[in-house]
């Protein structure tokens, strides 16, 4: 229960653990015609876990870009499918604010003022728009929750478990 509202915590730490299926080699191909998200989504329903789909299919960020998707995904996201993609937006080998997963992102992909854009490079006025929508996305999480943005960690569990499959 988290600030008078059910939470399904079983669900979100599966769906943040297989919310990046589709990207795995093995995976990739048999999911091919979807977009990131979906693609995890199907392989998992494809496998008897349908209730992971809607958790996951919300998190990638290029979803923030497409601003209709996203309208309709945020009116009518579950917290569960909610907190995934908060989650995917802080966490990458080490959870921190959304600015510094901004920055690194806009490091690797820098914005293209350019009219053909590069794979993976947004215009400024995009950027802009997936910046205002992730924020949007973190002030409802932290409402929802009863949290700050600055408290957010990681389950105490998550360190171990990392440690074990790093020296797997």
């Amino acid at each position: 229960m988290s600030a008078g509202r059910s939470l399904d915590r079983r669900l979100v730490e599966a769906a943040a653990l297989l919310h990046d299926v589709d990207k795995l080699p093995a995976v990739r191909p048999t999911v091919a015609d979807t977009v990131h998200g979906a693609g995890s989504a199907e392989w998992l329903a494809r496998r008897g876990y349908p209730e992971l789909g809607d958790a996951i299919i919300g998190h990638p960020v290029t979803r923030l870009a497409d601003g209709p998707w996203f309208d309709r995904w945020f009116a009518a996201a579950s917290i569960e499918a909610l907190v995934v993609a908060y989650a995917d937006k802080r966490a990458g080998q080490k959870v921190e604010p959304m600015a510094e997963r901004f920055a690194s992102w806009e490091r690797r992909y820098p914005p293209d003022v350019r009219a053909g854009k590069a794979r993976g490079s947004w215009r400024p006025e995009t950027l802009a728009a997936v910046r205002q929508r992730a924020e949007a996305l973190e002030t409802r999480v932290c409402r929802l929750v009863g949290v700050a943005p600055a408290d957010v960690r990681r389950l105490e569990w998550t360190g171990r478990a990392l440690r074990l499959a790093r020296e797997a």
